[in-house]
């Protein structure tokens, strides 16, 4: 066997040699990701483990909604102690959601037919305030009975524990929480207005299906 030969063959060990180490530190790290992945959807859909977002709701059935540190599309700060309608619903949402603007057109009708007794706070997540006006244009709102803010820095998402969009608060005379939906509703289906004429009326929590 000439020299060229053995340092060949000692090449060709040694590659063989670094490409099962790559392997296995690759084997280690895919293995250390794969259980990090499994623990993170453990934590999240853990049957044992309460969500965050079930600790906001305990605390607005108590305590009510907190305020809502956001401004209108004129720059003034909103107060949610002065809607005098008796049923609110907060409804986040952003103009790039498709569920949110598809739902949004029944929200409206709802509004109008509810003749003052229901109000809509729609809290805006958009970050570009163009494409937020474009919106509000079409769908011609504000309006009476129906609010637009705009969550610019997010403060409020935090502060109502927002999942993902669209979500919405319901909220009778006492202003504490009385159902959280979680994505698209059809908010004005005769059901619907049944249900929330007896929030209006005072009616202690009634259930919707």
């Amino acid at each position: 066997m000439s020299a060229n030969s053995v340092i060949d063959s000692k090449a060709h060990a040694a590659a063989v040699q670094r490409a099962k180490a790559k392997w296995g530190i690759g084997f280690v790290v895919f293995v250390i990701l794969l259980a990090a992945v499994w623990w993170l959807l453990k934590q999240k859909y853990d049957a044992n483990t309460t969500p965050v977002s079930f600790n906001f709701v305990a605390k607005f059935e108590k305590e009510g909604l907190p305020p809502i540190e956001a401004r209108d599309l004129q720059g003034k700060p909103f107060d949610l102690n002065g809607v005098k309608a008796p049923v609110i619903i907060v409804n986040f949402w952003a103009s790039w959601c498709g569920p949110c603007v598809e739902e949004f057109p029944s929200m409206l009708k709802l509004v109008e037919s509810m003749d003052g007794k229901v109000a809509v706070i729609a809290v805006s997540m958009d970050d570009d305030e163009k494409d937020l006006r474009a919106f509000t244009k079409l769908f011609k709102v504000p309006r009476p009975g129906f609010e637009i803010l705009w969550d610019r820095e997010k403060k409020v998402m935090e502060t109502y524990g927002v999942g993902k969009l669209p979500e919405s608060y319901i909220v009778g005379p006492d202003r504490k929480l009385i159902r959280k939906v979680l994505g698209i509703d059809n908010w004005a289906t005769d059901q619907a207005k049944e249900y929330f004429a007896l929030i209006a009326a005072g009616k202690n929590s009634p259930h919707r299906e």
